[in-house]
């Protein structure tokens, strides 16, 4: 070894006596300096001349790893650096690769938001906007102190040393230090960016702050959740018991408006246990009412159909249905469903509607009481039942009323009902409708009848509005109370009680059936206006198709000459056949003109007049009224027994035996203008084809020369047979006193009574009308 190649060895020697690997450094430089092999000096010497890295160093030891001959004059050296950073060195950090290694804090995270989409108001409140917050969180520039001011660090590098050129060539790979960071990531403390922080775990350490907000919600979330649990379960079960329990309420029932109607609400269990049926009556108004079906729901997190429901409570609820809008103002109204649910804070329930909400307190008795809550009873509810009670309307005296149950389905529950004025029969009205015992119609307003006919008697003066005021727009309402019921139609208020019946009520179609017997005789009076009532006789002559064709003579008592005949029907179907249900019209001219009026029973003319007629509902008495108010009251004559002698086919075989030529009769002529009688024969002489020509021979008693013949026809319609249907001209005229035994050319009109055995016959007038009342003369 020659004296220059020692000062080399000794150098490198000196710089790395403090190495942990000295011997094989010692080893290498000794070779280096005999094969010309680069040694550590050399590099360190070329490092001070071009540094590997920016940061500030107090000093730097080189230590030769490996050394491998890369062709000639050229070698991959393999080194580790130990330095002494003069300041901090600093790492830039990237925050998603750095929170992307703690799997266990992100796993629960994850699961947390999991969570936290199913966590329902108010448990969610707080942790939404923290979880928004996380998301949108921004991460500064980020960096992480790697080497501390003074404190030596270690790296390692490959240098590729070239010396083929003029000049020795260094060329290294990426520093790292022990923990693989590059050196050139780093950078000096004191070349931080302004916006830039340290990530050193303090208060103010992004990532700190962001891990710390992830632990926050995850914890949250899961007490929240808990809470919610426990919440639901308060709410659900409180809601059952409601349910249950059917626990009277009281409150608004539009919570929105500053001056809702106060309510009372009733319910009742439905068919399921999470199902109930109520009803909300206006604590003013009993008869203003909501029906609801509702049923115990919990409205889905993730559906955009609940999230009005959840608007106002997000949890348990009754969702109520307002099952008929129809129902009264009130509830035309409520255009919304109704939300009840519990509040488990308050320990109250709420009602909402999907807007505001407002407390229900438990209602008291007296509230309860003014509701006047009651049961429909499906006993009391029974055809033939009675009740009496009042009308009563603003401005005018309460009227005494009657209310029948004429008609009643149990499986339909179509109902028909008739209310009388307590004082005359003559002022009733007839209501069809339903009574609903179907939940929760049931609950509201349970029978609800619509006005078939109504009618005033002539003399009372009709007031504004009441039940026996004309009203298709308006609805009888029933609700039962512990008397009977309460109700209201139009303006009037009703309210009715039960009673024993004096009669029983018989079915309309039974009634007009008992009625409308064939023969039979109905005895009474007529009343018009103010003057004496008049005795007469009703008797049905025919009845065909169940009523839709029927007959009826209708005759004074005290002038038999005095009859008309009626034809019409029966208005069958319907509840006009509790009202006015059957309809004549007169046919012939009456014989005495008593009114200078045609609306009348026996008007003065044949008129499109119609006369009406009911039955009162024990089918004891039959009413009538003519257009122009006269009213007829009748009675059945139980000691007439029925018969179809007046039917048409039977009376024209009877015309024909009575008229039989030869047939004697015997009677009296009566002038009623010389308010005189005589004694009069009357000789059957002639009966040809059928009736159509008849002949009668007419001879006064005291004067039997004198004699008049009559030629004529009978009429054999259905009118004519029950009418004065026997029609006959003088043949010549005679020189005798009055109208039949005179010089005129009378007509004579004979009529046939129900006995077949009394002709009453009427001339026309000519200054003095004459009647005759002639009987058969029996022969044998």
């Amino acid at each position: 070894m020659t004296h220059q190649g020692f000062h080399p060895f000794l150098w490198s020697f000196i710089n790395v006596c403090f190495s942990r690997g000295l011997l094989v450094l010692l080893l290498l430089g000794i070779g280096a300096g005999c094969s010309g092999k680069p040694g550590a000096g050399e590099l360190a010497e070329l490092m001070s001349r071009e540094t590997p890295h920016p940061l500030a160093i107090s000093g730097r030891e080189l230590t030769i790893l490996s050394l491998e001959a890369d062709g000639d004059q050229r070698w991959n050296v393999e080194v580790e650096c130990e330095e002494t950073p003069e300041e901090d060195w600093l790492l830039k950090l990237d925050p998603s690769a750095k929170l992307q290694g703690e799997d266990s804090l992100k796993q629960k995270y994850e699961a947390a938001l999991q969570t936290l989409q199913n966590l329902r108001a108010p448990e969610s409140q707080k942790w939404n906007p923290l979880s928004r917050k996380l998301e949108q969180f921004t991460f500064p520039e980020l960096f992480q102190l790697s080497c501390r001011k003074g404190e030596p660090v270690k790296w390692k590098a490959t240098v590729l040393v070239d010396r083929s050129g003029k000049e020795t060539q260094l060329t290294l790979s990426d520093l790292q230090l022990s923990d693989g960071t590059s050196v050139r990531n780093l950078i000096a403390r004191s070349s931080l960016p302004s916006e830039a922080v340290l990530a050193d775990g303090g208060p103010l350490d992004p990532l700190r702050q962001y891990r710390e907000l992830q632990a926050e919600i995850v914890s949250g979330v899961a007490q929240a959740s808990a809470e919610m649990e426990q919440r639901l379960l308060k709410e659900k079960q409180a809601l059952e018991k409601l349910v249950r329990h059917s626990l009277p309420l009281s409150g608004k029932l539009f919570p929105a408006q500053s001056e809702s109607e106060a309510v009372v609400f009733l319910h009742e269990r439905g068919k399921t246990v999470t199902s109930l049926n109520a009803v909300a009556i206006d604590q003013k108004d009993p008869l203003s009412r909501v029906v609801f079906r509702g049923a115990l729901s919990l409205p889905p997190v993730n559906s955009d159909a609940s999230q009005k429901l959840r608007r106002v409570h997000d949890g348990w609820m009754l969702i109520l249905n307002n099952e008929d809008p129809s129902l009264s103002r009130m509830a035309r109204k409520l255009r919304e469903n109704r939300i009840l649910f519990y509040d488990p804070t308050s320990n109250l329930y709420q009602l909402s509607d999907a807007r505001r909400s407002e407390t229900l307190q438990a209602a008291t008795d007296s509230e309860v009481s003014q509701a006047f809550v009651g049961r429909s009873r499906e006993q009391d509810i029974v055809e033939g039942a009675q009740y009496t009670g009042r009308e009563s309307i603003i401005g005018q005296a309460d009227r005494a009323v009657v209310i029948l149950i004429t008609g009643y389905e149990a499986e339909t529950g179509n109902m028909r009902v008739v209310i009388e004025d307590a004082q005359t029969p003559y002022t009733f009205a007839v209501f069809e409708g339903k009574l609903q015992l179907e939940a929760p119609h049931h609950l509201g307003i349970p029978i609800r009848l619509q006005q078939v006919t109504c009618h005033m008697h002539p003399s009372q003066r009709k007031p504004k509005s009441g039940l026996f005021s004309r009203n298709a727009r308006s609805e009888l309402l029933l609700i039962p109370v512990e008397q009977g019921f309460r109700g209201r139609f139009a303006d009037a208020e009703v309210m009715f009680e039960r009673r024993s019946g004096d009669s029983e009520v018989i079915a309309a179609e039974q009634r007009w059936q008992n009625t409308l017997v064939p023969g039979a005789a109905w005895r009474g009076v007529t009343k018009w206006r103010d003057e004496a009532v008049k005795q007469v006789t009703l008797r049905v002559a025919e009845v065909r198709d169940q009523g839709k064709y029927v007959r009826l003579t209708l005759a004074r008592d005290d002038e038999p000459v005095q009859q008309v005949v009626y034809e019409g029907s029966l208005l069958n179907g319907n509840g006009m056949i509790d009202g006015y249900g059957l309809v004549m019209q007169q046919y012939g001219a009456a014989t005495i003109y008593e009114h200078d009026y045609f609306g009348v029973f026996f008007s003065r003319w044949e008129s499109e007049d119609k006369k009406v007629f009911r039955i009162s509902p024990d089918g004891k008495n039959l009413y009538g009224v003519s257009s122009g108010g006269e009213m007829l009251t009748l009675e059945r004559d139980a000691a007439v027994e029925s018969t179809d002698q007046l039917a048409t086919k039977a009376r024209k075989e009877v015309w024909q035996t009575v008229l039989t030529p030869g047939k004697i009769w015997e009677g009296t002529i009566r002038s009623l203008k010389h308010k005189q009688t005589a004694e009069v024969k009357m000789i059957v002489r002639g009966f040809e084809l059928e009736g159509k020509q008849v002949t009668l021979e007419l001879v006064p008693k005291v004067q039997q020369k004198v004699k008049v013949v009559f030629e004529g026809s009978l009429d054999t319609s259905d009118r004519g047979t029950n009418g004065f249907g026997l029609v006959l001209k003088k043949k010549q005229k005679v020189s005798g006193p009055g109208n039949v035994f005179g010089n005129w050319d009378t007509q004579l009109q004979f009529r046939l009574d129900a006995t077949g055995k009394r002709l009453l016959g009427r001339t026309n007038d000519h200054g003095d009308v004459e009647y005759l009342d002639l009987r058969l003369l029996e022969t044998k």
